[in-house]
């Protein structure tokens, strides 16, 4: 079954099923470089399709299913190879203020993340000037014990996608 083209958001987000009783690949080779192929979808590297053909890992007891992940990866090198990226979701402020982020113990601070989130909003609405490299450049203070934040992944894969839109409108 072909996999849809995929964002650098969910390619980010992908997780695979562990080997059973045998070895797969080493998930922290196949995380690492699957964060290379989402930063190659989302424009900000370059990455020749054929690094995705020739990529080796080491095997690990209890690692990466390997069919899975050369499948997901031979998907990836089909899509690097036509350029394609699928378009946001993030095409107004309204847009970015439907999503909810969750909250966990050890995150980003939720006004740092707020305050930027309302400036970005109005920029999808023609209200700002907001650029793809401000949005790729933001950092955010994390918090710890009562204070929750943002779960991390949560606001990075926003971040990707909005770093995404602002990049198609050419910013």
């Amino acid at each position: 079954m072909p996999f849809p083209s995929l964002s650098p958001a969910q390619v980010r987000a992908t997780s695979f099923p562990r080997k059973r009783g045998g070895k797969g690949y080493d998930p922290a080779q196949v995380d690492a470089f699957l964060l290379k192929i989402a930063d190659a979808l989302a424009g900000r590297t370059r990455m020749h399709p054929d690094e995705v053909r020739r990529v080796v890992f080491h095997e690990m007891p209890g690692g990466y299913d390997q069919r899975t992940v050369d499948d997901f990866l031979a998907h990836l090198e089909r899509q690097l190879r036509a350029g394609a990226v699928p378009p946001t979701t993030l095409r107004t402020g309204d847009d970015l203020r439907a999503v909810k982020l969750r909250r966990a113990s050890n995150g980003y601070d939720p006004r740092e993340v707020d305050t930027f989130l309302t400036r970005a909003a109005a920029s999808l609405d023609g209200k700002g000037r907001m650029t793809s490299s401000e949005v790729r450049h933001t950092r955010f203070s994390t918090t710890s014990g009562l204070r929750r934040g943002y779960q991390t992944r949560a606001v990075d894969a926003l971040l990707d996608e909005l770093e995404q839109e602002f990049r198609s409108r050419g910013r």
